[in-house]
């Protein structure tokens, strides 16, 4: 019962985060996930955060989907930038899913408590942007979709705290910002999900119900809780200010990073 309130209460809290931020939620699946997988299923440590990171970008395929669905709905998506992004996205998140149970756990972990102390102070800070760029050629575009399908992959977030910034920096409407981030997530979680069902499929010692490094519980319970309130937030985002929402997600991340340096 435990483990099912505290899926619950994070899938919640995840799509209201995806609609108002454009934030696909890896930053709190992670850690969560890898807690109630050592506490509840006995998992090691090494495994348990594969796992919440597997389970973590399956999750963002259908909260990033149903964020998209809305604000295409409220006319805040434009496709024919996003697909610009597209290849370069799946490549990396492909590569790296493929990667990542040879890397080093220690170095995957600090990598995630860097950046979730990093996206804490992004969340807050005023923008101070002195110039505005166009958004960049074909190419260009491809090969910064690599870098953050990569980097989004390897601690297990739809990438949100990286494409919005990057889009407002290119003169893009935040709204659509938030917009094109959420549908980006759907093909880093595209991506990196085969990768990480394939490397777990003859792992022994998984708990049961698991597809690979997938934990299909976990998926199911946070995916569907989240895209409740995932519509309510794309509501919402017309009608409130996100800042109190941003400063408590500042610093829920910063616990969380905490927790995590001393996890394992």
């Amino acid at each position: 019962m435990t483990e099912l309130i505290i899926l619950i209460l994070t899938g919640s809290f995840i799509g209201i985060l995806s609609g108002l931020l454009g934030i696909g939620g890896g930053l709190i699946i992670v850690p969560l996930l890898t807690f109630v997988l050592m506490h509840f299923h006995d998992v090691a440590f090494n495994q348990a955060m594969i796992m919440a990171i597997g389970t973590s970008l399956a999750s963002i395929i259908f909260t990033a989907a149903m964020s998209s669905y809305f604000h295409k709905k409220r006319n805040n998506m434009d496709w024919s930038i996003a697909v610009n992004y597209i290849p370069g996205v799946l490549l990396g998140a492909s590569i790296m899913a493929l990667i990542i149970p040879h890397l080093n756990i220690a170095f995957i972990k600090h990598s995630f408590v860097i950046y979730t102390f990093i996206a804490a102070y992004e969340v807050v800070k005023s923008p101070k942007i002195k110039s505005l760029v166009q958004l960049p050629t074909l190419i260009l575009a491809n090969f910064y979709g690599f870098i953050i399908g990569s980097i989004s992959t390897m601690i297990g977030i739809g990438g949100g705290t990286m494409f919005v910034p990057y889009f407002i920096y290119h003169k893009v409407n935040p709204r659509l910002a938030v917009a094109l981030s959420s549908s980006l997530g759907i093909f880093i979680g595209l991506g990196a999900t085969f990768g990480f069902i394939k490397n777990g499929l003859h792992v022994n010692h998984l708990p049961q119900f698991s597809i690979g490094y997938i934990y299909l519980p976990g998926l199911l319970i946070i995916t569907s809780s989240s895209l409740i309130f995932v519509r309510l937030a794309t509501k919402w985002i017309h009608q409130i200010s996100v800042l109190s929402l941003k400063r408590i997600f500042a610093c829920l991340l910063f616990l969380i990073g905490l927790s995590m340096l001393f996890t394992g």
